[in-house]
C-alpha cells in the first residue's frame, strides 16, 4: 500500500508542476494582531466557523454570511496547536492537541478539552491520554485513557461502563449508530496470523507483531471483539469515521504519512484508496458533502492543501499557503504553523486558514 501511494505521489507532483496554483481564491484577516489558527471546523448548519487559535488563545466563532466574530471562548490552551471538530448535532466541540508523534513504541498522549457551546465555557477537560469521540447523538464521550475504554456521560463526564482492550494504545473511533467502537490495538501473533497476507514463517509474524498496528471492532453493547480489519499501519494516530458511516479513516504517521480507508458495511474491508500528507503531526482530512473530492493538509516547504478526486485518486490542484513573511507582516497578514480547511456547502469553494487569514478558495473540479 505505501509502495503504491509513494508512486503516485511522484506521479501527481509531476503533472501538478506545470499547472498554475492559487488561482481563484480570496484572502482576508480576521484579526489584526499575529494569531495563529490552528483548527477549524465548520457547524452544522453551515453558518459558523470554529477556531482554535493556538497558546493563550480563545476559541473563536465566526459567522461566514457576516465574516465577523460573533463569540470568543476562553479555553485557557498552553500548547501551539489543536485540532477542533464540532459534534454531530452542534452543541459541542472537541479540542484536540497536536502531537508530533514518531514513536511506535510509546502510546499517544495528548489533551483534549470539551467545549459547550450554548454555555461557552470548557466543560471537560483530560490530560495526557490517547483519544477522546463525542457520541453522534451527543449523549456520551468515549475515551481511551492508557489502554481502558471509558463510557463517560457527557453532562457529568462520570464513567458509566467501560472495558480494557487487549493491548489498545493511541485512538479510537465510535460508529455513527453507536453500536461499534474501532480501537488501535498492538497486534499479537495469533491476530498477525489472520492476515491472510503474512506468510507463515515465525520471523515474519514476530516482526509485524511488533512494528505493526491493527483496528479491533468491538460492540458496544457486549463490550466483545467482533473483527479484526485484515490490514497492518505504520503507526496510526487518528481515527475517524465518515458521518454516513460507510467509510473508517486512520491516519498513519510514517516517513511520508498517509491515510488508509476501510469500509465497515462490507465487514471493514480494506481498500485501495489512500491519501498522502508530509506532516509529522496530525492534519485536517475529510471529503466534500457530495464525496466526491477528499482534502488533506500536507507540508510542501510550505504549508498546503491537496485536492484528491476519490473515483480515480487523482490530485486534482495544490494550494500553497507560500508568501513574502516579512512583506507580508507589514501589511497585518501573519504566518502560520499549518493550514486547516472545510468544504464548504455546495462544494464549489474551501475555506482555508493560515496565520490570521481565512482564504475562501475555488478548487478545480475534475470536469474543469
Amino acid at each position: 500500500m505505501k509502495k503504491a501511494l509513494l508512486i503516485s505521489l511522484t506521479i501527481m507532483c509531476y503533472s501538478l508542476s506545470a499547472q498554475d496554483i492559487n488561482k481563484n481564491f480570496e484572502r482576508w484577516t480576521i484579526a489584526e494582531k499575529a494569531i495563529n489558527i490552528t483548527g477549524m471546523d465548520l457547524s452544522p448548519d453551515g453558518k459558523t466557523v470554529a477556531m482554535v487559535c493556538g497558546k493563550n488563545q480563545p476559541v473563536l466563532l465566526y459567522n461566514m454570511a457576516e465574516r465577523t466574530i460573533i463569540k470568543e471562548i476562553d479555553v485557557s490552551s498552553k500548547w501551539m496547536g489543536y485540532n477542533i471538530y464540532y459534534s454531530q448535532k452542534g452543541s459541542y466541540l472537541l479540542l484536540q492537541e497536536k502531537k508530533t508523534e514518531t514513536s511506535f513504541k510509546k502510546s499517544k498522549q495528548a489533551d483534549y478539552k470539551v467545549i459547550d457551546v450554548a454555555q461557552g465555557k470548557v466543560i471537560h477537560s483530560f490530560n495526557k491520554i490517547n483519544d477522546v469521540k463525542i457520541s453522534f447523538d451527543e449523549s456520551q464521550m468515549v475515551t481511551l485513557e492508557n489502554g481502558t475504554v471509558h463510557f463517560r456521560d457527557i453532562m457529568t463526564g462520570k464513567t458509566t461502563k467501560s472495558f480494557q482492550p487487549e493491548e489498545a494504545c493511541n485512538a479510537l473511533a465510535i460508529s455513527p449508530d453507536g453500536q461499534e467502537i474501532a480501537v488501535v490495538i498492538k497486534p499479537s501473533k495469533k491476530e498477525v496470523m489472520m492476515v491472510g497476507k503474512v506468510a507463515a514463517n515465525k520471523k515474519v509474524i514476530k516482526a509485524t507483531a511488533k512494528t505493526k498496528h491493527m483496528i479491533a471492532i468491538y460492540s458496544t453493547e457486549t463490550l466483545m471483539i467482533e473483527k479484526v480489519v485484515q490490514e497492518f499501519y505504520d503507526n496510526i494516530n487518528l481515527l475517524t469515521y465518515t458521518d454516513d458511516g460507510d467509510r473508517l479513516l486512520s491516519f498513519n504517521m510514517a516517513s511520508n504519512s498517509y491515510i488508509n480507508v476501510a469500509l465497515p458495511n462490507q465487514g471493514y474491508e480494506p481498500t485501495r484508496e489512500g491519501y498522502l500528507s508530509r506532516t509529522s503531526m496530525q492534519p485536517e482530512f475529510g471529503y466534500s458533502g457530495n464525496q466526491k473530492y477528499f482534502a488533506v493538509a500536507t507540508v510542501e516547504l510550505f504549508p498546503s492543501l491537496n485536492i484528491y478526486e476519490v473515483e480515480t485518486g487523482s490530485m486534482l490542484d495544490l494550494y500553497n499557503t507560500k508568501m513574502k513573511i516579512w512583506k507580508n507582516a507589514k501589511k497585518g497578514i501573519y504566518a502560520g504553523t499549518n493550514t486547516s480547511f472545510v468544504f464548504l456547502p455546495g462544494d464549489k469553494y474551501i475555506l482555508m486558514s493560515y496565520g490570521n487569514s481565512l482564504i475562501k478558495w475555488k478548487f478545480k473540479k475534475s470536469n474543469q
